[in-house]
């Protein structure tokens, strides 16, 4: 019996060139094959729809894209900003569209998002990014690799916009996750504890929504400014994934809600020991105050002291002091104290 060879994707053998991450000339029918640079600066676009995914923290990216792109400038800039936010905007017959998706790189937190930059025209679409991000790779795979991914430019464009959002939606599973475990804990786990890692979690709802609100707006302006290369079916697509967005943001304000209860119980938790505590030591301080007292009087150092010369005067105390403790302690159950 063989062993099963194991088939290994050609989109991990991409080396970068010189910032270009990777280049791709797509058939038309769903599949596509690689391009250089060489190749990049001699494919007619319009026979041969492309897509650049660029890395901008390279000169000679950076010198294309405002060079040898014929992209605006203020689209270039936008492309090339180190910070940004999510949005969507028409520039004559292309679309500049900036989205986030989830950071899964080694060591980073899936709530510190990655912006991927995206300029699309009816016949190329150039992606951006300065971090590492999965999505442009795992469409990249189907196209190559499988030959059933985008047949073009728009459906490309849609490809990369449902998987970013797919990608969100499993780390939002794991948060909401994460809180039915630390809801489970409430009764058995210590409050200091548990009342850190809820708030941590809260946080990271926090930064989820931060930027999936404006995002779900980009996504859904898209629906009233779409250029007529992108067809009823694509522009469907686009709206589902707006759609899921909006979805997503109920997920994140109802895991919020649900944090800012276990942390209104755990709260009430501490603040009922706390009083229990307190209502205890109160009981066992209203019984040996008076009892405290009579010692107090009895230890003064004067004369005239009653029983000094007496042998029994000390046991005389003492039952004196147990039959006003056991007073005390039926007065208190009387008045329902304890």
């Amino acid at each position: 019996m063989t062993d099963t060879p194991v088939v290994k994707s050609r989109v991990h053998d991409i080396e970068p060139e010189d910032g270009l991450l990777f280049g791709c000339i797509l058939d038309g029918k769903g599949g596509g094959r690689l391009c250089d640079w060489a190749e990049v600066e001699t494919t007619d676009t319009e026979k041969n729809p492309l897509w650049l995914h660029l890395d901008n923290v390279s000169d000679r990216a950076e010198t294309w894209l405002r060079e040898k792109s014929g992209i605006p400038a203020p689209v270039v800039g936008a492309l090339l900003a180190k910070e940004s936010r999510p949005r969507s905007l028409r520039v004559d017959d292309g679309l500049l569209v900036i989205l986030r998706g989830v950071n899964l790189n080694e060591g980073a937190e899936p709530e510190d998002m990655v912006a991927l930059r995206m300029w699309v025209e009816p016949t190329r679409i150039i992606t951006v990014r300065y971090e590492r991000l999965m999505t442009p790779r795992d469409v990249l795979s189907d196209i190559v690799d499988g030959g059933h991914g985008a047949e073009t430019t728009a459906d490309l464009f849609v490809a990369l916009s449902e998987r970013l959002s797919l990608k969100i939606n499993d780390v939002i599973i794991e948060l909401e996750d994460r809180l039915d475990a630390l809801e489970a804990q409430v009764d058995t786990e210590q409050p200091t504890k548990l009342r850190s890692r809820i708030a941590e979690s809260r946080q990271d709802t926090v930064a989820l929504r931060r930027y999936l609100s404006p995002q779900r707006e980009a996504l859904a302006n898209l629906q009233y400014d779409a250029p007529d290369w992108l067809n009823p079916s694509q522009r469907m697509g686009l709206r589902e994934t707006a759609d899921r967005t909006m979805r997503y943001l109920e997920d994140l304000d109802a895991a919020r809600d649900r944090a800012i209860v276990v942390l209104d119980e755990l709260a009430n938790k501490m603040a009922e020991s706390m009083n229990r505590t307190m209502y205890a030591l109160s009981i066992v301080a209203a019984i040996f105050l008076p009892l405290s007292f009579l010692t107090g009087l009895l230890g003064i150092n004067v004369g005239g002291m009653p029983g000094v010369n007496s042998n029994v005067a000390f046991w005389i105390t003492c039952a004196i002091m147990t039959i006003l403790m056991v007073t005390e302690v039926y007065v208190l159950r009387r008045l329902k104290w304890i």
